[in-house]
């Protein structure tokens, strides 16, 4: 059996998608997704995307993350998806409706390699967050808890560079005022006017990626009610910049920005290599 993928990425967090638009789809066990999205062993990404019919919208999605849990959403991940459903199978003029955990996502392109996406079906008249003091044995930090699609732990700090991002990312991303599931840990910094700058120790990831959309939309929302800077806010990231605002008419949460292809991928045989890394599966894959 061969395995189609295109690698795209957002402001380089990057995702592996398998379109199956037009077949049924094929199941993945977690092992597997964590091999493929492995960069030394397998494709490398932060997460794997399959893409299926829906029966009410444009698409569906099953989102991976790179250790092989689902996730409920991922903002630069619909960017790309988006993107590639838009120009593969639907008019550039039409608005692409995504069903996925967190809801139905909607999303157009605005130019050339940029697309436009809300985050969740909610519409904000304002914003809902629970603002908590976390001590550990080590340090106290104050966190703003919010859900934009998945749920963040927002961390204002001075300066980014010298903040022990992974450190506090790893202590409070499982902490049991995260809920069972844990949470995302996105860290912003304050610049000047409506410029922020942010990074995200992502569950699912285990670490910091270049970008994450909803960890932009979770820090401009912060810091919008914090310093009461009106959206739209100009989110810089480590893999480039983001735009969040608020729709003037639904009032639901954008997202913007780039939405790039990497390269196609085609795997003859999965197991080839996930054997070589697990050979405790003795070349079984999950039925379709």
């Amino acid at each position: 059996m061969e395995f189609n993928f295109i690698k795209m990425q957002g402001c380089g967090n990057d995702f592996l998608f398998m379109d199956s638009m037009q077949s049924e789809p094929s199941p993945f066990y977690p092992r597997e997704v964590s091999w493929l999205c492995d960069r030394n062993f397998g494709v490398g990404a932060d997460g794997l995307v399959v893409l299926t019919k829906s029966e009410k919208y444009h698409a569906k999605w099953i989102f991976y993350n790179s250790d092989g849990s689902e996730a409920e959403m991922c903002g630069n991940a619909a960017r790309c998806a988006i993107r590639y459903l838009t120009e593969t199978y639907f008019p550039h003029d039409v608005p692409i409706c995504i069903e996925t955990k967190a809801g139905v996502i909607k999303g157009q392109m605005k130019g050339p390699g940029l697309v436009e996406v809300t985050l969740t079906p909610k519409s904000y008249d304002r914003f809902d967050y629970e603002q908590k003091v976390i001590a550990t044995d080590k340090y106290s930090v104050e966190v703003s808890l919010i859900n934009t699609g998945v749920p963040h732990a927002v961390v204002e700090v001075k300066d980014l560079n010298s903040y022990p991002i992974l450190q506090v990312g790893k202590d409070l991303r499982s902490h049991p005022a995260m809920g069972p599931e844990g949470a995302n840990v996105t860290f912003f910094q304050r610049l000047v006017g409506s410029r922020i700058k942010t990074t995200t120790f992502e569950r699912g990831v285990e670490g910091e990626t270049l970008a994450c959309g909803t960890g932009a939309a979770a820090a401009a929302i912060i810091y919008s009610e914090t310093y009461l800077q009106p959206l739209p806010i100009e989110v810089i990231v480590p893999g480039g910049e983001l735009v969040v605002d608020i729709s003037p008419v639904s009032k639901m949460l954008l997202l913007q920005g780039p939405a790039n292809y990497c390269f196609t991928v085609t795997i003859p045989e999965i197991m080839t290599g996930f054997e070589k890394v697990f050979p405790y599966s003795h070349g079984k894959r999950p039925s379709v």
